[in-house]
């Protein structure tokens, strides 16, 4: 989808049958387009209607308060145009798009804004495209990953065989101090109705939430929004359950998971959209593959692997594509979430 056919998307979700209406607002650059929403929409309708469409948002202004780690590759040209004035705002990456929704001051009062913005395109897009059979979509199908062997080679060590190891291997290549986090996964699994993988729960007693490398969300255990893997799922199940916004699945040929069911869980994103998620069946407890799909909309790739053995591949295995980053040189390191407003600035 190109920039107009985006731009045409969106007007329609934010104004049936209305007209786009470029920004006019005094000292706003050029980059972007403000678009006029319908009063019969509110915030809550798009947020819901925006994630189903283009999946993981991204929680940068919230209560007035910015996240302070916002940067222009991922969604500070979402914040530029309402400096001062904003009051919320999520943004989710497309492509060459941001596209954000949020509610900023005006007067005495506060109003809905719509807004689509430039941003750099995905580190070398074309190059991942792949007809190889190592695209699958069914159940039963599986991605061969890059043999142990090459990826030795690649990153100038003998690699672990066990999940719990592959943690300790993303926590030395970040070199992060493990934070210990506590937490209370009898009443996370509870809820879920089934328990999560041994390795996931370690690196998020480790890390938290947060972003691997500036580009890599991974969703842990956080007190903000952005970052924390029970948070999101509840809103991606509640989004997936809402027939007032058709029946097509945000994962489809997938469902989100519901306790009891099987689906899609998502664990962690990247600026550029991809999506890293686990299958779960709660009929088939421990057994978690990862499914994973690039920005381009493209079918899923299913990989029996662990959680931490999966994000140690894209951090550190340049081959490991459509999905392994090393490649682009955005270093090694681990930002943790904001964990609440007072993290962020005030605007």
């Amino acid at each position: 989808m190109d920039g107009q056919e985006l731009l045409e998307a969106v007007t329609a979700l934010v104004r049936p049958g209305g007209r786009e209406l470029v920004c006019g607002r005094p000292g706003h650059l050029t980059g972007h387009v403000c678009l006029v929403v319908s009063d019969a929409t509110d915030l809550s309708t798009l947020l819901k209607e925006f994630s189903r469409r283009y999946g993981q948002l991204r929680n940068l202004v919230s209560g007035g308060y910015a996240d302070p780690t916002v940067t222009e590759r991922t969604g500070l040209p979402l914040l530029a145009p309402f400096a001062g004035e904003l009051v919320e705002m999520r943004g989710w990456a497309s492509g060459s798009r941001w596209l954000g929704c949020g509610v900023v001051r005006a007067g005495d009062g506060e109003q809905l804004v719509v807004l689509v913005a430039e941003r750099d395109a995905p580190p070398d897009a074309a190059s991942w495209a792949d007809d190889s059979p190592l695209r699958v979509t069914g159940p039963d199908a599986r991605n061969a990953a890059q043999s142990r062997a090459g990826i030795e080679a690649e990153v100038g060590h003998e690699l672990p065989e066990d999940c719990c190891t592959w943690v300790q291997r993303v926590i030395e290549l970040t070199g992060w101090k493990p934070r210990g986090i506590p937490v209370d996964w009898s009443a996370i699994e509870g809820e879920l109705g089934v328990a999560l993988p041994t390795d996931y729960k370690e690196l998020c007693e480790a890390f938290g939430g947060g972003t691997f490398s500036d580009s890599v969300s991974f969703l842990g255990c956080d007190e903000g929004v952005s970052f924390d893997f029970l948070t999101q799922w509840r809103v991606a199940l509640s989004v997936d359950r809402d027939s007032t916004l058709g029946y097509v699945s945000a994962v489809d040929p997938h469902a989100i998971y519901a306790p009891g069911g099987k689906g899609v869980a998502t664990w962690g994103s990247t600026e550029w959209a991809d999506e890293y998620c686990w299958l779960i069946d709660a009929e088939r407890p421990g057994d978690y593959p990862v499914l994973a799909r690039s920005h381009d909309g493209g079918p899923w790739h299913w990989y029996d692997m662990s959680t931490s053995e999966f994000l140690y591949r894209v951090l550190a295995d340049a081959a490991f594509q459509p999905f392994g980053i090393a490649q682009y040189d955005l270093g090694t390191t681990f930002q943790p979430g904001t964990g609440c407003p007072s993290g962020g600035r005030p605007l």
